[in-house]
């Protein structure tokens, strides 16, 4: 019995975790866009760009405001080693808990792609970024990440987030189909959450999709 309360304990406790870096990257789209109209600033339409200046910016300056110190934020981390030196992924952005630093598969990733209503890109997001978690080119210890979209022209997201999951649920691999529930919206921001069956089991990914076409 105290076997399955430690693991709804541990479970628990990633739960939390889960949810304070996803509230946190919510919080964090939030500001850039405040920043940016206050300053009359525009950000690059350049998908790595506009991560860059997130993390290094906003998501490594503002930890300590948000009581975020014991998470590490990385940039393009090699990821899944394959052997002969070649690595299957790169990561976008990777997210250490420093009570999990001693464990080297231990971490959380987010994934980034611009979204600009178009079918081109909303393919891009399945194909280029669900699918290296459903396909498990990217790892997912946890069993949660996150796909973060950067809306860069003015667009329902709503509408959109519905051809997300239309494009994926159509897709041959059934591992790649999932239903999007909606958990969050703030007031340049849209949050869901999908469950994907994948071959080690189950990973959960939350679909953040923030509005930067008013600072493009």
């Amino acid at each position: 019995m105290s076997g399955v309360l430690n693991k709804d304990i541990l479970e628990a406790l990633c739960r939390a975790n889960f949810e304070k870096i996803t509230n946190y990257i919510l919080d964090i789209c939030e500001l850039v866009v405040e920043d940016y109209e206050k300053k009359q600033l525009k950000l690059p339409n350049d998908e790595n760009k506009i991560r860059s200046i997130m993390l290094e910016e906003y998501l490594r300056k503002q930890k300590v405001s948000y009581d975020m110190s014991n998470y590490r934020f990385d940039l393009e981390v090699p990821e899944n080693y394959a052997g002969n030196g070649h690595h299957i992924g790169r990561v976008d952005i990777r997210i250490l808990l420093k009570s999990d630093f001693e464990k080297e598969d231990a971490y959380y990733i987010i994934e980034c792609k611009r979204i600009d209503g178009t079918s081109d890109l909303n393919k891009k997001f399945v194909k280029e970024g669900v699918a290296r978690f459903t396909t498990q080119k990217y790892s997912s210890y946890y069993g949660r990440n996150i796909m973060l979209g950067f809306v860069v022209k003015k667009i329902d997201m709503s509408v959109n987030a519905q051809l997300i999951e239309s494009i994926q649920n159509a897709d041959l691999d059934e591992h790649m189909h999932g239903e999007f529930e909606l958990v969050g919206n703030g007031s340049v921001t849209e949050s869901y959450k999908c469950i994907y069956q994948i071959q080690s089991g189950e990973v959960e990914l939350r679909h953040i999709f923030s509005d930067y076409s008013s600072i493009m």
